[in-house]
């Protein structure tokens, strides 16, 4: 395959995938208004601690071995998934040893954790399980073979949708384990499914080369994961302890609002990073510092497009119960733009197997955050924590670029551009913000900034709609 012809298909394959999870968050998000109906305030936060931990853990008991898979492409050619099988064995017997060990100490983890044992059990079961479905995603990634992602995306997002939504309405009981079971069992039956794939096929297999190479890039990278966790993480852990999990509630539903661009800028990257590994290991930088700017700037448009349908997007999410906490919207946003710039200096780092740096980057961000939590959160509440949200991506973010540019000696991407990018999302999203009682005006600025996006985009428009244009007609 020519440079032409890869570029085409990454192209199509990062296209898709953006699409396609923007569609699955998109879902996510217009069932939101029913479980903030149908669960109480304190268990809908409840359900956003068990998501949470399985959040801050999900890397650690694994190794964050999926990491080395992008560089283990490039490293071991047309071995991609024996090596992927390999590792996939690796972080089970990790995962279940740690398992293994936190069982014996169940009863205490109840009362650190703030979850009850069947929901620990559950917690258990999903996190040995569904790295199956992160290995079999990542296969298919690097592979660009965007409709089999699709088509596991849709799965685990709807079905885990409609089956919380059955068991809520078809089953008397606790309505915060139901809940929690809908989010578990569909990724348990998928994964099984995987594995058993997987040991017919002969993928599953002890290699210990390629267990070295994997955890001589990934070990490093769990403290980043971890530490990157708790940026996310932390703040609803700190509220429910100083304020209850009403409060959690209230923050999670605006959190998950405005994290709505991390899914698409993570599907961005996501879709990104596999034609970025082998632009770059070819050493052709200059594509990927013409290619990145746009990117850059479709994720500001995202984010300012968040700030600026927030109020309607709450009331309707939420509804008016959940208004009060609309000021976290903006300084979580602003943070997200800086989490999503720092993302392509870490790509760097994990090409360069440079990945202790990764770690210690985002270790201090989190120290950073725990620390500001720690102090603010207890005496200003949840508002307080969307601001150390900020705080804490913009750290990230300086850090990550000075070691990629003084210490690793890579001068990849232009400073400037990248910093004057967050300076001009964070003062138009507080103009916005100040809007929010004047809906003429912000309607107003919100047309006027679409007109721009449609502008500067229009070369990206004008492609898409000819191609499109090509397949009718055919």
């Amino acid at each position: 395959m020519d440079d032409k012809e890869r570029g085409k298909l990454a192209a199509k394959a990062g296209s898709w995938f953006v699409v396609s999870s923007i569609m699955v968050k998109l879902a996510a998000l217009i069932t939101t208004p029913i479980f903030t109906r149908i669960l109480t305030k304190a268990e809908y936060g409840n359900v956003a601690t068990f998501i949470s931990w399985s959040s801050l853990l999900y890397a650690f008991c694994m190794l964050d071995l999926p990491s080395s898979t992008g560089r283990a492409k490039l490293d071991y050619p047309g071995k991609l998934r024996e090596y992927i099988g390999s590792v996939q064995l690796l972080a089970a017997m990790i995962t279940g040893g740690i398992l293994g060990v936190s069982a014996i100490f169940l009863s205490k983890l109840t009362g650190f954790m703030e979850l009850d044992v069947p929901e620990l059990l559950l917690l258990g079961a999903y996190l040995f399980f569904s790295p199956a479905i992160t290995f079999r995603q990542l296969s298919y990634r690097y592979q660009y073979q965007y409709k089999q992602n699709i088509a596991i995306a849709f799965y685990t997002t709807f079905s885990s949708l409609l089956l919380s939504l059955l068991l809520i309405f078809c089953i008397p009981g606790n309505n915060e384990h139901l809940r929690i079971i809908g989010i578990v069992l569909p990724s348990v039956v998928l994964s099984i499914v995987f594995w058993v794939q997987d040991i017919r096929k002969g993928h599953i297999k002890i290699n210990t080369e390629f267990w070295k190479y994997g955890l001589a890039i990934s070990v490093p990278l769990v403290l980043h994961k971890v530490a990157a966790s708790i940026l996310t993480q932390s703040d609803r852990l700190f509220i429910t302890k100083y304020h209850g999990s009403e409060n959690t509630a209230l923050y999670t539903l605006i959190y998950s609002y405005s994290i709505l661009i991390t899914t698409i800028t993570t599907a961005i990257n996501d879709g990104w990073l596999p034609w970025f590994h082998d632009t770059f290991f070819e050493k052709k930088y200059d594509q990927i510092r013409k290619n990145v700017k746009p990117l850059i700037v479709l994720g500001a448009y995202i984010g300012l497009a968040c700030v600026a349908l927030a109020p309607e997007a709450i009331l309707v999410l939420g509804g008016k119960d959940y208004m009060d906490a609309i000021g976290c919207v903006t300084p979580i946003v602003v943070g997200v733009v800086c989490q999503y710039i720092y993302t392509h200096y870490v790509n760097i780092e994990i090409h360069l197997k440079k990945t202790y740096y990764v770690s210690i980057g985002t270790t201090v961000a989190a120290v950073t955050n725990i620390v500001l939590n720690f102090i603010f959160v207890p005496q200003y509440g949840f508002v307080a924590a969307a601001y150390t949200t900020l705080a804490s991506y913009f750290v990230l973010m300086v850090v990550h670029a000075f070691i990629t540019r003084r210490i690793l000696h890579v001068k990849l991407y232009d400073e400037r551009w990248m910093f004057g990018t967050v300076a001009v999302v964070a003062v138009v999203a507080w103009a916005l913000q100040w809007t929010y009682d004047h809906p003429v005006i912000r309607y107003a600025v919100t047309a006027v900034g679409f007109l721009s996006f449609l502008f500067v985009f229009r070369k990206y428009i004008r492609g898409f709609l000819k191609k499109r244009k090509k397949r009718s007609a055919s």
